[in-house]
């Protein structure tokens, strides 16, 4: 478990975040934006502790922790936050910022994608993901301190995972026309409706079998599923993907796609 970090340098602060598998970044004094470094390549690669003792011999400067493996919630308006917390994911990890918001820690998922928002669903809650970075504690600006609440921030691997599907947006995919031949568009027509009255897999809840029996389903002879081709079924199977939490890349799906073929009968 570890101890609140309110009141330590900021060096020994870098130090700290690190040692739990974070990158910490400076910014300029008394403000939250801008870094102070060309930080792109950090997002990467580790800084060193001998960048550290550079980048913070100025004890006065700010310091940040660089999102991507991490989402940090960025709660303006408190009364979000019981509404962020169900449905982006409950945690323990939050900092309250000089200004009276809050940030909400997490640990990404691997495969979806989900960078940098802001006021998203139309609220006052931003998303700090791949490309971000967010104030952390013990640093100041003019209305006042960061504070972590509770315990502090915990390794990487202790963040309980963002829940991404709330916040995108839902837009209708456009599919391609395809070339149908033999009847194949009534059978197309059939296997979307199907896919209309089957939930997206959830991992953790046999999300891959979901997944796969779906690939089966659409790939299959009849009378076990459609009998559609890789091009016929490839562009409905991403359309249901969407709604999968988290969504499966695109080179999950299509690998699921071809052992389904494989083992068509």
């Amino acid at each position: 478990m570890e101890t609140q970090l309110q009141t330590a340098g900021n060096y020994e602060a870098a130090r700290h975040y690190a040692a739990l598998g974070y990158k910490a970044i400076p910014i300029a004094s008394g403000q939250k934006a801008p870094p102070l470094v060309k930080w792109k390549r950090y997002q990467t690669e580790a800084p060193t502790l001998d960048d550290y003792r550079a980048w913070f011999a100025d004890a006065t400067r700010n310091i940040a922790l660089l999102t991507g493996e991490i989402v940090v919630a960025d709660v303006d308006d408190p009364a979000l936050l019981n509404l962020v917390t169900e449905k982006c994911g409950e945690t323990s990890v939050i900092s309250k910022t000089p200004s009276g918001g809050f940030h909400l820690w997490y640990r990404k998922r691997r495969g979806p994608h989900i960078g940098n928002r802001v006021d998203v669903k139309g609220k006052e809650l931003d998303l700090r993901a791949e490309g971000g970075y967010a104030v952390v504690p013990p640093s100041r600006t003019r209305a006042g301190a960061y504070q972590w609440l509770g315990v502090g921030l915990p390794a990487i691997s202790d963040l309980p995972f963002f829940r991404v599907s709330w916040t995108r947006e839902r837009v209708r995919r456009v599919i391609r026309p395809i070339d149908l031949i033999d009847g194949s568009d009534r059978m197309v027509r059939r296997a979307r409706a199907y896919l209309a009255t089957i939930e997206g897999a959830i991992s953790g809840q046999r999300g891959h079998d979901r997944t796969f029996r779906v690939a089966c389903k659409l790939t299959h002879e009849q009378p076990r599923g459609f009998g559609l081709s890789l091009q016929e079924a490839w562009p409905l199977f991403k359309e249901w993907n969407e709604q999968c939490e988290p969504p499966w890349s695109d080179r999950e799906l299509l690998h699921k796609l071809e052992d389904a073929l494989k083992k068509r009968t």
